[in-house]
């Protein structure tokens, strides 16, 4: 089985990145996969964003989705703000959880 840590840190491109996961998802059934938003990608992860269905469909099949604590202090927003009803979670620094995950044998994508 492959495991993949995959950060995503641009909103502009957040339609491409979930169809990545997706794909990545369709393409790798077996993969254990876990993405990390940071940066402007965080808005994805808001309560009301466009992007929750999307992000609730994925947590659904399995995927993890994690908020950057760090980036939501920088954009001065709340982690209160953040979807976790929808089962997102929340790491401290998404550099952190993606060196950490690595140390364990994931693959990293950027996207």
């Amino acid at each position: 089985m492959y495991n993949v840590i995959i950060c995503g840190n641009d909103y502009s491109m957040a339609k491409t990145i979930f169809k990545q996961i997706k794909n990545l998802k369709n393409s790798m059934p077996e993969a254990n996969i876990e993405v990390v938003f940071n940066r402007s990608a965080v808005k994805t992860l808001l309560k009301g964003n466009e992007y929750i269905p999307t992000v609730k469909e994925l947590i659904q099949s399995g995927i993890k989705i994690n908020a950057c604590r760090n980036t939501l202090k920088e954009m001065k927003l709340s982690e209160e703000e953040v979807d976790t009803g929808a089962g997102i979670g929340m790491v401290n620094a998404a550099v952190e959880e993606i060196v950490r995950k690595q140390a364990d044998g994931y693959f990293y994508l950027q996207l």
